[in-house]
């Protein structure tokens, strides 16, 4: 089969397509045809680069985390898809025995692996992973939109169950341009948030303006504060989902909470200490909690919540023979929503 693999770290240079052997499921996995694949700022562009923390490879290997297309074979014990089904793929694979995902708190499994990262990617025609990372798309839905949303809708949606967001409640969404930052507000927003979404770049504010959330903002206004306590009439915002949490804007976000307010982070590409405000933490009883990834519970609940109509944006798809074009791309910071790598 044809992959796009790396054999060292490096720029985008490193990528080549070759020829690779396609891999058979093995009991509990799904094969898999690939159709759509996300490029990710960190698993995917991060790993080539040598930048990603979590990134222990063997080369060769072949990247590519979550993407979408059509099921091929099935394990022996696979039940809950067949040949020929529509399938979005999540790259996350928790154990299941430790104590987090016994109690069903997958994001907090300590031995959990990548696809992509610590096992063989999508950048191929064929993968092969196992059944659980696997969830039907819902009807009317492209595998473009299948891979746009495969992590970062279960990860939003894990992050406003574990928060407890309701319908009518003011949530902050930091970065609302970037790729997991957008598809955030959208998924507050498709579950009945009034949703402030913000962004440092006057272009991707006008974009945002565009989707209809209740405010958009600019944190590096002075008046950023005094405009979020206009909108909430002086309340503050219930949840503050801040996924960058730099140095610079974490004390903005944390002031524009409200009383008993939470702020969550998943991911936290800025790896520098943040200046928490413990004080105000106390009297105000606010939260701030990590959320490594999603539940196996969040996967099911963020597609039925997809298939009722959730709008999603791809800003831009490249062959997988374009694939070191992709990476520069994304690199660049020039999209407005997912960059895929597409195969026919």
């Amino acid at each position: 089969m044809k992959a796009a693999v790396i054999h060292e770290f490096g720029s985008p240079d490193v990528l080549r397509i070759e020829d690779a052997s396609a891999p058979r499921p093995a009991a509990d996995e799904v094969l898999v045809r690939v159709h759509a694949i996300r490029v990710g700022g960190l698993l995917d562009v991060g790993t080539r680069a040598g930048r990603n923390p979590f990134a222990r490879l063997t080369f060769p290997h072949i990247l590519g985390a979550d993407f979408a297309g059509e099921v091929v074979e099935v394990g022996d014990a696979v039940t809950s898809v067949k040949p020929g089904d529509r399938v979005a793929v999540t790259p996350f694979v928790a154990c299941g025995r430790c104590p987090a995902c016994l109690a069903g708190r997958d994001y907090g499994c300590p031995s959990a692996q990548l696809v992509g990262v610590h096992r063989q990617g999508s950048y191929a025609e064929m993968v092969s992973v196992p059944e659980k990372v696997v969830r039907r798309i819902p009807p009317g839905l492209s595998y473009e939109q299948g891979a746009a949303m495969a992590l970062s809708g279960p990860v939003a949606f894990t992050q406003f169950s574990v928060v407890g967001l309701k319908a009518g409640d003011w949530v902050l969404v930091t970065a609302a341009a970037s790729g997991l930052g957008l598809v955030t507000a959208l998924v507050a927003k498709a579950l009945g948030a009034r949703v402030i979404a913000t962004s440092r770049k006057d272009w991707k504010r006008e974009m945002l303006r565009e989707r209809g959330f209740e405010a958009v903002l600019d944190t590096d206004d002075d008046a950023f504060g005094n405009q979020v306590g206009e909108l909430t009439g002086g309340q503050g915002v219930a949840i503050a989902v801040d996924n960058t949490s730099s140095a610079t804007m974490f004390p903005e976000v944390q002031g524009a909470l409200a009383r008993l307010g939470v702020i969550v982070t998943s991911g936290a590409q800025v790896a520098e200490p943040v200046p928490v405000d413990l004080r105000s933490l106390y009297l105000k009883s606010q939260s701030v909690i990590g959320i490594r990834t999603h539940t196996q519970a969040a996967l099911d609940g963020f597609w039925r919540l997809a298939g009722n109509g959730m709008e999603t944006l791809v800003d831009k798809t490249f062959p997988l023979e374009q694939v070191g074009d992709a990476h520069r791309y994304v690199e660049a910071e020039k999209n407005f929503g997912r960059v895929l790598l597409t195969i026919d």
